[in-house]
Order: structure tokens, then sequence, then C-alpha cells
């Protein structure tokens, strides 16, 4: 390498080591402990909902905390069912096999019903009324399992619990939890509800119209041009033409 016309001394060697004055070009490097990546800055999205949470086994927070004890009573009625319709067998086997398909069935459509807030789906005005129907065919159940004396613990358990739904049925956070949601109501009141939504309002496009009268201005500042006249006689009339000898 050599020195530029405009330095003195040797050409600096640029594979020389540089010495203990000599700048640093080197980057210190960073301890990977000390700076935190890929934390967020927004605002964090609760977790979703687990397989108990969302069928009533555990509590839910948008849910009141009475409609989670329907539901867990519920479960437990189902459980019960399972084990009276065993016990069952003892006994007049096809009695006890179809009252527990059909409380194991009107069970799990109250289930679903309520933990998903689809009662508005049997058509009633009140969430409340295929509640009760479907307490009443359970009710029905547990005391046919009374009369059998190796189901009377388990039938006991079935009335407890439809008893339970019953009272809760009555509060008033269930019945605010289930006038409050859409799923709740009947599928007319869901359309007559979304039929009658306002539409967001839109202006009206610019409509040009001319002034109301002859001596009336333009709203939007334009004037058409004048019709010519008929042209006026004399000398003040030339346009600088050349006028014929008078």
């Amino acid at each position: 390498m050599t020195n530029s016309p405009y330095t003195s001394g040797p050409a600096p060697d640029p594979n020389a080591t540089p010495g203990p004055g000599a700048p640093s070009f080197q980057y210190r490097p960073q301890d990977p402990g000390a700076v935190q990546y890929g934390q967020p800055t927004g605002p964090v999205l609760p977790p979703p909902p687990t397989w108990g949470q969302r069928w009533g086994l555990l509590p839910k927070d948008d849910r009141p905390k009475q409609v989670t004890v329907i539901l867990q009573s519920l479960w437990i009625h189902l459980a019960a069912t399972v084990i009276a319709t065993l016990l069952g067998l003892t006994g007049v086997a096809a009695l006890s096999v179809v009252f527990g398909v059909l409380a194991a069935a009107v069970n799990l459509v109250l289930i679903w019903a309520v933990a998903r807030e689809q009662l508005g789906r049997f058509g009633s005005d009140n969430p409340r009324l295929p509640i009760y129907i479907g307490l009443g065919v359970l009710a029905v159940a547990a005391l046919y399992r009374v009369f059998n004396p190796f189901t009377v613990v388990p039938a006991l358990v079935l009335a407890a619990a439809v008893l339970l739904v019953l009272v809760l049925a009555f509060t008033r956070p269930v019945r605010a939890w289930l006038q409050d949601r859409p799923g709740n109501r009947p599928r007319r009141e869901q359309q007559e509800q979304a039929a009658g939504t306002p539409l967001d309002p839109q202006a009206p496009p610019p409509q040009w119209r001319g002034p109301a009268g002859p001596g009336a201005q333009n709203p939007y500042g334009y004037q058409p041009p004048a019709p010519p006249g008929p042209p006026a006689n004399g000398p003040a009339a030339s346009n600088g033409w050349p006028q014929p000898p008078s």
C-alpha cells in the first residue's frame, strides 16, 4: 500500500497489530441474559377455557356460580343414573334400562343446552321452561328407583340433584344469565333483533342544482356564462374590427 501524495511518512501496515493506545473497532459481546427478547408488549389475552370449564365441571369467569352448580349437579345426576341402572338390573332389567337411557339422554341434553347457552333452540319464550320439563322427567325416573331396595341410595342422590337444580333455577343470577345470553332466546327473537338493527347512517350523495332564482348565487361558487346579447350601435361598440364607412 502506498502513501497518499498529501501525507508524509511511511505507509501503514494493514496486517500490523494495533498498539495499546490505538482505537479498537471490535464490538464487545452482549450478555444474552441482560436483554429479554420475545416478551409481549401489548395486553395478554386470557387462556382458552378447558374442557371442564366449557362443560361446567369447573367454574368459568363469564358464568355465574349458580349456573356452575347447576351443571355440576347434572353431572352428578348422570353418574348416579348410570350406577342406579346397573344396580337396577337385579329387579326388572327392562324397565331399569329404559328409565336409565331416558334419564341419561335428558340429562345430556340439559347439560349441552345450559353449558353451550342454547336453550333458545327449544323455541320457548321462557328459557327456564325446557329446564322444568327436563327436571320433571328426571324426577319420575328417580321416583321409580325408590321402590327397588338396591337403588334407594342412588335414587336419593337423583332426587337431591333434581331439587337443587330446581331451587337454583329460581335465583336472580340464573334468571338474569338466561335472559342475557342471545342463544337462550327463541330463534324468531334473534332474527327480529338482527333485522331491526339500524345500519350505519351514510351521507347522501351531492346533488347539483341550479340557483333558485334569477338573482340567486350558486352555492358551489360556479356561475354559468351569460348568453351573448344583440350588438350595440355606435363607435363605442367597436371591438377593433374595421367598421364600414358611414
